[in-house]
Order: structure tokens, then sequence, then C-alpha cells
């Protein structure tokens, strides 16, 4: 059995909540504008969670590294032996004595947590729960409560759940006695409150008369009820040329940062490799950023677009992001099952700033994922009683 709705209906909070009462068991899949996280249940416990976006290992090796539970060098090393060998990455990394199996179960909560964190923070989209009797999760993971999920996030960013209103300090050595009752003033014979008069400084008091010559006569009214027309000066435009030059400072600098900043911050001939760093990182980022906009396409279309600019027709690119950081046009190779990206100065592909994504090993998108073995040809085994 299925159950599905909109976030505009049903807020996350609420979904977790009922799920949660009714014990249920199932994988409940939320389809945001970026991404598509799937949530699994065990009588009503989270116990896993997966993202289209970044496989259980790339979201661990996150958490495992950045906790220092493991360095970075073991890691990569841990994941290319594993290529080699098979299996799953996650046992090799305990049989080949990389982890301890407690911690790495205890990171695999934190990335479980930190997943459902980021889930919790959306408010658009689409929801489907599919209930049943079992659901894959990793064997030891210490399931997470979802009570204990939404009083955790309220504690640290106070907006996916209300915040609990903690309870007054008691006090054991000494006794509190409440302080007798001051007495109340004199009712006024007016029920209006009293009002704070607050004026801008160099302005006169309330009922103040303004010596303005041709607007103010005696026997005339005076007060905040007379409107009254100061005449000023014009000031001449000598004075206003520095703040004209400051402003178009600003706004070229402004411009620079948007478009080069490592030009302001690292602007000096022998930071260049710094520079050429700072751009790597960039690209890194934008190539992440396509990728996601390319296979949440390729889940909604059946394929990956034939061009760039159709994931920007789609909503999933802006157009800044179909040119790398430094302004250099895009390469796009495409295939049934994978796509490369390069950038391109002016006709010449730049060398080594090549990227290449597949479908292959994605449980979302990989068809092999959905292959079901055939029936065995062999007799059946028959039990004469």
């Amino acid at each position: 059995m299925a159950v599905e709705g909109t976030l505009d209906l049903f807020k996350l909070p609420e979904i977790l909540q009922l799920i949660a009462q009714q014990k249920k068991t199932g994988i409940l899949t939320v389809q945001g504008q970026q991404d598509i996280i799937a949530v699994t249940f065990l009588n009503g416990e989270v116990v896993a969670a997966d993202a289209l976006n970044q496989t259980v290992e790339e979201g661990l090796a996150q958490v495992l590294v950045g906790e220092k539970l493991i360095s970075a060098a073991d890691f990569t090393r841990a994941a290319a032996e594993h290529e080699t060998a098979g299996g799953r990455l996650l046992d090799h990394l305990v049989e080949h004595g990389y982890i301890p199996r407690g911690d790495l179960l205890r990171g695999l909560r934190l990335q479980t947590f930190r997943l459902l964190e980021q889930l919790l923070r959306w408010d658009k989209g689409d929801f489907k729960f599919y209930s049943g009797d079992e659901v894959p999760f990793e064997d030891g993971f210490h399931p997470i409560a979802v009570d204990e999920l939404l009083y955790q996030v309220a504690e640290g960013a106070g907006s996916a759940a209300p915040r609990p209103v903690p309870a007054p300090p008691r006090r054991s050595e000494e006794t509190v006695r409440p302080k007798p009752a001051e007495p109340l003033p004199a009712a006024s014979p007016s029920p209006r409150p009293a009002l704070r008069v607050v004026r801008r400084e160099g302005e006169p008091p309330v009922g103040a008369v303004r010596s303005v010559p041709g607007h103010a006569a005696e026997g005339e009214p005076t007060g905040p009820f007379r409107q009254m027309k100061i005449e000023r000066p014009a000031e001449p435009l000598r004075p206003l040329l520095p703040k004209l030059l400051a402003a178009g400072l600003g706004l070229l600098l402004a411009a620079v940062l948007v478009s080069r900043p490592e030009a302001l911050m690292l602007p000096f001939p022998w930071q260049s490799r710094e520079r050429a760093d700072l751009a790597q990182d960039q690209r890194a980022s934008l190539y992440l950023k396509i990728d996601r906009a390319a296979k949440t396409y390729f889940l909604l279309e059946g394929h990956f677009p034939a061009h760039l600019g159709d994931l920007e027709k789609a909503g999933l690119l802006a157009g800044g992001d179909l040119r790398d950081p430094q302004g250099h046009a895009f390469r796009y190779v495409v295939t049934e099952e994978s796509y490369l990206l390069q950038p391109l100065e002016g006709d010449t592909p730049i060398p080594g700033t090549e990227m290449s994504e597949a479908i292959t090993g994605n449980f979302f998108l990989d068809p092999e994922f959905l292959t079901v073995p055939t029936e065995s040809t062999a007799a059946p085994l028959v039990l004469l009683d």
C-alpha cells in the first residue's frame, strides 16, 4: 500500500510523526527540486536514508574523515582495494582493519541523521510512502527515533520543529519567597495609556514654533498640526564629486569580486598556485551542481539532456552555470548512459579539466538494480510423510 501527497498540504515533521505513531515499516521517498531522498522505517523508527545525488559511501566518507574516524588517505586506499576485490565497501573497511565496526556504525548513523536534517529543511516537493513487512538496513544500526530527530534538529536549528520550553530551575539551598505585590497606581481619570514622544536629534520639541520667514505669523496655530516649509540653499556640485567617485569605485570592485574573486583575494604574482587551487575548487563545485541537475533530468525524462542548455530550460540550472568560473564555454558530449563535460578555450579543450559521469552503480538510475533473477529450472524437492 502506498500513501502520497505534497509538502504544501502536509509538512515533513507531521508525516514523520504519523509514521512513528503508527509504527509503520516501509520506505518514504521525498522528491524535491534538486534531489530525491529515500528514508527507511522499521516499526516507526529510521534505520536508513539514501539520496539520488549522493551514494551512501560518498556521504559516509565525508562523515568518517570529518569526524577523524579514518584518514582521507586510508579511505581512498580502501576504496581502490574495494574496486578490485568487489563486495561492499563497508565490509571491506571493517574486515581489513581500517575502522572498527562500532565506529563505522556510529558514522553511518551520523550520516543518516545529517541527511534527515537536510530533508527537514524542504518545504516544497512530493512524498510517497510504500509500506511493507521487511526493509533493508545495516545490521547493528541503532535506529533513530522520530522524536529524538525532531528534538535535536529543533535544538540545533530551531526551524524543523518547535523548540521545547525548558522548565524553570529549581533552587534547593534557599527558599524563594514571593515578593509582596506592589500597590497599583491610582486610577487616572482617562483610560488612555501614556504616550512616549520621540523626536529626532536637531528637531524642535512638539509644540515649539520654528522661525521661518513668511510661514509663521503671530497669532497662527503652532505645534505638530501646522506644516511648515523650510527653504534650504542648494548644495554645490563640487562636494558631491568625491561621493560619486567613491560609489563608482565601489560598484567596480563589486563587479570584479563577482566575476573574478581570485583577482582581489589573491592579487600577487607569487600566488598563482593558490589562484589555480581556488579555480579548481570552484570548478569542482560547479561540476557537482551540473551532475545533480543532469541526473535529476535523467530521472524525469529517462535520458541525459541532448544539450547543456536543456537543463536551464527545465529550471534545473541558472544561465551562469553553463560556463566555468573563468567564463569558458563547456564541451558537452552525451551517450545513452553517460556524459562528458570539459571547458573550452576558444575551440580547444583545456587539458586536465574534463569530468565524466555515468548512471552505473546509481540506485535510482541504473536499471541493473531492478533485474530479478530467473526462476530455477531444477526439479522441486518433494517431501513424503
